[in-house]
């Protein structure tokens, strides 16, 4: 005989089925896991350090500059150029002073030379720079001869020019400890 009791409170229904038969001593399905048994707690010490007194220090901006209106009234206004006019833009200071008078030399060398000969460029020297890396690229670019010497010019040997061809040369200082110290400069050699 089986018997079905139904609890109603608060708008829930439960319901019990109760019956009468066989008991099984088999257990019975659960959708939820069983616990496992639990390890036993084990004692862990915490290492403890006394605290430390570190002062906070608080870094300290540098002061800013905020336009008043009195100062803002005090800058001069910039005036469109005319058709004809002159613009006078300042050269830029190198990085460093030792790359001030380091430029190319035209006046002591001849982009234009005669195949099959030896070419010399020169170059004002950088102040300070011990030595010096010298390059050529060719028309498209491409660095196909490199070296380094301490003199402030370089003579090229012929075999490495073709008649009718264009080819650019660089060269910048080396500071002691092999690093370039300023923009390269250079030129254009055109073997006739």
């Amino acid at each position: 005989m089986k018997t079905a009791v139904v609890f109603a409170a608060c708008g829930l229904s439960l319901f019990v089925l109760a019956g009468c038969g066989q008991q099984s001593d088999a257990p019975l399905p659960t959708l939820m896991p069983t616990a496992l048994p639990a390890e036993a707690a084990t004692a862990t010490t915490i290492p403890t350090q006394a605290p430390t007194s570190t002062p906070l220090v608080r870094a300290t901006l540098p002061p800013t500059w905020t336009p008043s209106p009195a100062s803002a009234q005090e800058q001069p206004t910039e005036t469109p150029l005319t058709a004809n006019q002159e613009v006078n833009i300042p050269a830029e200071k190198p990085t460093l002073e030792a790359c001030g008078p380091f430029r190319e030399d035209r006046s002591r060398y001849n982009p234009q030379f005669v195949a099959g000969t030896d070419v010399m460029v020169a170059w004002v020297p950088a102040t300070g720079a011990p030595s010096y890396r010298v390059n050529v690229v060719d028309e498209s670019g491409e660095e196909f001869f490199a070296d380094y010497t301490a003199d402030s010019t370089y003579t090229f040997k012929a075999d490495l020019f073709e008649r009718g061809k264009r080819y650019g040369w660089n060269v910048y200082p080396m500071d002691a400890l092999g690093q370039q110290m300023c923009i390269s400069v250079g030129g254009e050699l055109f073997p006739q």
